[in-house]
């Protein structure tokens, strides 16, 4: 597959198509707060989701109690896309409910979580510009420094959780201006956001904030370590 902004664009929609498991550690403003410095996760479609702390202590757990040999259940069978010649997605199925549960099942902590392992929000009215290919925990990705733009359409606005924390992204949930809360107004974002996407599952490895004020800017990061890893039995 050639680089392109609209390659690129088009790995961000494909993520459910391109894995059904996944073993990584994830590390981000908001785990920092509730569970150390990373955490280390299991996901197997159609099953869930293992989540383990730095301490090895368990946070969440949905996988099932037997599977013989650690492997899913049964297969994961998402629901057809239109594809490109290059294999990746050029139209995703138009069935909203079909789009709402394709990662929701490996939801974990708010939908932060579930927009990274299904970045279809920065797919359109996204700047894509710095194109570049490099390496995150070994594996092949692709960068580009990311600005949203007005139609943007997280999976859950209004400076919550999405991945481009933003004027843009506050809009989403409050298109008029005076429905926004006092103590909201005026806060500080930063210029875009430099996103590192797993070219092999779409996954973003990386998402931090660049320029402007990033402090307050929500960021994460994934070392994916396997993505056909099955989880360990306890």
């Amino acid at each position: 597959m050639e680089l392109t902004e609209d390659s690129f664009r088009a790995l961000a929609r494909s993520s459910p198509w391109r894995w059904s498991t996944l073993h990584l550690i994830h590390r981000s403003g908001i785990v920092s707060r509730v569970a150390g410095e990373h955490v280390e996760a299991w996901l197997a479609r159609p099953d869930g989701i293992r989540i383990v702390g730095p301490d090895g202590r368990r946070i969440r757990n949905s996988l099932p109690d037997q599977r013989p040999d650690g492997r899913p259940t049964g297969p994961w069978r998402p629901p057809e896309p239109t594809y490109r010649p290059d294999g990746l997605v050029a139209r995703r199925p138009g069935d909203p409910w079909a789009q709402t549960m394709l990662c929701d099942d490996l939801f974990w902590g708010n939908y932060h979580w579930v927009a990274m392992l299904d970045p279809v929000e920065l797919s359109h009215h996204v700047d894509v510009s710095d194109l570049r290919g490099d390496q995150v925990a070994g594996r092949p990705v692709w960068r580009a420094r990311l600005v949203a733009e007005d139609g943007y359409e997280p999976r859950c606005g209004g400076n919550c959780c999405e991945l481009l924390y933003s004027e843009v992204g506050l809009r989403c949930d409050f298109p008029n201006p005076e429905d926004v809360p006092q103590e909201w107004r005026g806060r500080s974002y930063p210029d875009g956001y430099d996103v590192a996407l797993d070219v092999a599952t779409g996954v973003v490895v990386r998402c931090h904030p660049v320029g402007g004020d990033p402090t307050c800017a929500p960021w994460l990061e994934n070392d994916i370590l396997d993505h056909e890893a099955f989880a360990p039995h306890d």
